[in-house]
């Protein structure tokens, strides 16, 4: 059994679709973990074989129960083990002999307490591969499919009484807890699951395998997940890039984020906390929706569940109040939401339905006229909904308990059946808004009691419609032909655990790999640095080139604007003596005479190597300001060429590169072409670990960019 692929869902089905289940460790109890299972399969109505298996008891829930799973009659494809930790090696082995498929283990007491129980975790893990046995756990509440009655857990084992959308949502949780309390509230809300898996301690079976197995399930339109951390990010990016191409959202709430939570997390599950931002980045490259919260989440999961996906992200405020329009519309403005420009024929509409002091503008000030006028609301929903310029609507709607009407409610049949998304915020007394809510739920209209709730939802809504529309004529980068790039094998060669080569070995990996460099020449004498200098044209710049020395300025490695021999004489000289006094035991490989690039913007481009994702692509102003700024983007390898535009795209900076105050605009599709040859490096060469291009200078447009120092760190 391969654990570093994505494991396949016909051996998964076990897990999930199992003929028979045998229970160790089954209990007469219905609220201990042992008996949950047996029961709540017995009142469901699973339709498959169940065993019960504990020595002390003959019979459980009218079900005979025998001594041990090697007594049971006939195949068992998924054994739920209810022992202690130290009992389950041998449960394990049990299954193992009776030829089990599955099991899930709800014990704890392994890697999350210390060596000793890493220890098990590894011996059960072992044998589980040695039998393809898939396993879910240690540590865990286990599995619950709504679809079939299966019940592989404990805690999660009703089914829904009230489902409004039906076999809807499969939810993953590294945390059994917090997985249980989102379920209960989902459930509330009327969301149907298909399936509820609290992966625990992940020894063999981790979040993307289940996540991949939700993809491929037909009845599953969202997928959610509590996630503390992966292991392996490559298997992580396999069900997300499956999960984008299948147009099945995944709503993700992912903590860790600051130091001491990523310790935490680790120490809570075995699992390990990548860089944050790397995450984010990750989560933006394939279309991951992160979530802050319980709250955040309903809201979002509401919007998939009971609309269509926007085709913009221009929005239409509807509110009763001046002051709360123009709050909204500040609110959608931050989440990256535009406001909608109604065209002639809906400003005329409205200036005639409207009074005279009204706002007919965006946000849509219907005033205190929406509680007298029976179809004022109606009407300007509907023109709303019809105008072509508004993707999504935003209803401010506000309740009362002291006998107002609820204009907002009077007008459900038209919010339901929209064809375009639509969210009401409900404000007012508390009770009153719980009611309305409620209201608004069975009528499967998305509402919510908080503004930044209903507006980061839509946001979210319309960033995940882009990025599929865009994934849909993305494909990964083939690069151009690069005639030498069999040469970088040979170039890499020395390229050892913390070796730095020079600059002038950098440009020559870069040049086999078709990124332009600048023009230069090593020079060993001040009289090669003259002749070089002259073959290049005045002025030029003088570099040290030496693997010790990455920061040339601070060891004073550097000259400029040299214009004439006497000054590339003097400046040779300059240099070596400073860098002798700033390093005596550098190695000097020579001075780099370099052409002095005039014009252009400085960018920076580069690989890092993460240690849950591996190779991650870097992008954002270069020179002084990567360090000063920090306005960086990052992808994880391989990038697509919607990737490498997204990340211009996404720093503060691409003003600069779109042509700022009259300029001309940057060669964008030049650094699309640096970053996808950058990624294809990346992927080739495992050894480099760090790359920075520093500064990369890009010209205006048709004329490309060129590498004016980089910095190559071996693995």
């Amino acid at each position: 059994m391969n654990n570093s692929a994505l494991r396949s869902c016909e051996s998964m089905n076990y897990l999930f679709y199992p003929r028979s289940i045998a229970i160790i460790g089954a209990s007469a109890d219905p609220a201990k973990p042992g008996g949950m299972p047996l029961f709540s399969m017995i009142k469901n109505g699973f339709a498959g074989s169940i065993f019960p298996v504990n020595p002390n008891h003959s019979v459980i829930g009218g079900l005979t129960c025998y001594p041990s799973l090697k007594e049971v009659p006939g195949e068992v494809d998924l054994a739920v083990i209810a022992v202690s930790a130290r009992e389950s090696g041998k449960a394990l082995k049990d299954c193992a002999w009776k030829g089990v498929k599955a099991a899930v283990v709800f014990t704890s007491g392994f890697a999350e307490t210390g060596s000793d129980g890493e220890k098990l975790q590894k011996e059960m893990v072992e044998l589980a591969h040695e039998n393809n046995i898939n396993l879910c756990g240690p540590n865990c509440m286990g599995i619950f499919n709504a679809q079939n009655a299966m019940t592989a857990g404990f805690v999660i084992t009703e089914l829904s009484k009230k489902a409004l959308v039906p076999n809807f949502f499969g939810f993953i949780s590294q945390s059994g807890g917090f997985g249980a309390i989102l379920h209960d509230i989902a459930a509330a809300h009327g969301i149907g699951f298909t399936y509820f898996v609290s992966s625990g301690n992940e020894a063999d079976l981790q979040f993307s395998d289940y996540l991949a197995y939700m993809v491929k399930d037909a009845n599953t339109k969202v997928i959610g997940g509590y996630l503390e951390g992966v292991r392996e990010g490559r298997k992580l990016f396999q069900a997300a890039e499956m999960a984008l191409t299948a147009k099945k959202p995944v709503l993700l709430i992912k903590t860790g984020r600051h130091h001491g939570a990523a310790k935490a997390a680790a120490s809570h599950t075995g699992a390990l906390a990548g860089s944050d931002r790397v995450y984010n980045s990750f989560f933006k490259q394939k279309g991951i929706i992160r979530v802050e919260g319980i709250s955040e989440l309903m809201a979002t999961l509401s919007l998939f569940a009971n609309c269509n996906l926007p085709q913009g992200n221009r929005v239409g405020i509807i509110a009763g109040s001046g002051g709360t329009g123009v709050l909204a519309a500040d609110k959608c403005a931050e989440a990256g939401l535009e406001l909608s420009a109604f065209n002639a024929q809906t400003q005329e509409a409205l200036s005639e339905l409207l009074p005279a002091f009204a706002s007919a503008a965006n946000p849509v000030d219907i005033t205190s006229r929406i509680f007298t006028s029976p179809t004022l609301l109606r009407e300007t929903t509907s023109l709303l909904l019809e105008d072509p310029g508004v993707d999504m609507l935003l209803v401010l709607h506000w309740t009362s308990n002291r006998g107002l009407s609820h204009p907002t409610r009077g007008i459900a049949d038209l919010l339901s059946n929209a064809e375009k998304p639509v969210m009401v915020l409900a404000w007012g007394e508390d009770e009153a808004v719980l009611q309305d809510l409620h209201f608004f739920q069975n009528h499967q209209i998305p509402a919510v009691r908080e503004l930044d709730y209903a507006v980061r939802s839509l946001a979210a809504l319309a960033r995940y419609s882009s990025k599929v529309n865009n994934n849909l004529v993305s494909a990964e980068y083939t690069p151009g032909p690069s005639p030498d790039w069999h040469k970088t094998a040979d170039l890499l060669e020395n390229l050892k655990p913390d070796v730095q080569l020079s600059e002038f070995q950098g440009k020559e990996i870069l040049q086999a790999c078709g990124i332009p460099t600048t023009r230069e020449g090593l020079a060993r004498s001040k009289d090669e640095a003259v002749q070089i200098a002259s073959n290049l044209g005045y002025p030029v710049v003088l570099k040290i080139d030496s693997p010790d020395i990455p920061h040339k300025t601070e060891a004073g490695g550097v000259k400029t604007n040299l214009d004439t021999p006497d000054k590339v004489e003097a400046a040779f000289t300059d240099i070596i003596n400073a860098v002798k006094t700033f390093k005596p035991d550098a190695r000097i490989r020579g001075i780099q005479v370099q052409e002095m690039l005039t014009g252009g913007i400085e960018i920076i481009a580069g690989i890092n190597r993460d240690p849950v994702f591996g190779p991650v692509i870097l992008f954002g102003l270069g020179g002084i300001f990567v360090e000063a700024l920090a306005d960086i983007s990052l992808r994880v390898a391989p990038l697509t060429i919607t990737d490498a535009r997204e990340m211009i795209q996404e720093i503060k900076g691409f003003r600069v590169l779109s042509g700022l105050r009259g300029a001309p605009p940057a060669d964008l599709e030049a650094i699309v072409d640096v970053l996808l040859k950058l990624s294809r490096l990346a992927l080739d060469y495992p050894q480099i670990t760090e790359l920075d291009i520093n500064p990369l200078f890009v010209f205006e447009k048709g004329r490309g960019v060129k590498a004016a120092d980089v910095l190559i760190i071996g693995n």
